[in-house]
């Protein structure tokens, strides 16, 4: 009986696992720097990673101190735009234009105060030919009226001759035809007055 129990002890030490077979196993001690699931329920898969930028990824783009000697939009405020200059002038559009020295020559407005104007001028110019033909009829008029004085005159001094009792009725018609004369000669000076103007 007793040889039964301790065979039966035996066949259980079979099943059991000697100290060698747990050489190769790890000890509480030897897991404690190791992580747990829990410790990485925070961590970034390789799938997660799929969209990020890797450093070979960033090799073109500009970093902060690229960007140094840049301008930025707040620097441009106070600069124009080509929209702003379309109104200024260029130095093509100078290249006909007269300078300060050009003009020295040239008279100002002061300058010309005096002078008459072109249509003052032919103003004139149509008074003067008006009064030149209102001259040249008044002139003929008086040698008409000088020829008739004349003829009437010579007529009158005939009579004179022939007839000295007619003598004051004579010297009455010489007088109107002087007075008459004396008239058209002040018109003629006072065209003549007119053309000097």
């Amino acid at each position: 009986m007793e040889t039964t129990m301790l065979q039966q002890i035996l066949d259980k030490l079979d099943n059991c696992a000697t100290k060698d077979d747990f050489k190769n196993f790890a000890t509480k001690d030897d897991i404690k720097s190791f992580t747990t699931k829990d410790d990485i329920k925070n961590f970034a898969t390789k799938d997660d990673l799929k969209n990020f930028a890797t450093k070979d990824d960033l090799k073109n783009f500009a970093t902060k101190d690229d960007l140094k000697n840049f301008a930025t939009k707040d620097d441009l405020k106070n600069f124009a735009t080509k929209d702003d200059l379309k109104s200024f002038a260029t130095k093509d559009d100078l290249k006909n234009l007269a300078t300060k020295d050009d003009l020295k020559n040239f008279a100002t407005k002061d300058d010309i105060k005096n002078f008459v104007t072109k249509d003052e001028f032919n103003s004139l110019v149509k008074r003067f030919d008006i009064f030149e033909k209102e001259f040249i009829s008044m002139k003929r008029s008086v040698l008409i009226m000088e020829h008739e004085l004349t003829k009437k005159v010579d007529l009158l001094l005939e009579v004179y001759v022939d007839n000295q009792a007619n003598y004051g009725k004579i010297k009455m018609d010489v007088s109107k035809l002087t007075e008459v004369t004396e008239m058209h000669t002040l018109q003629i000076d006072l065209l003549n007055t007119k053309l000097k103007v």
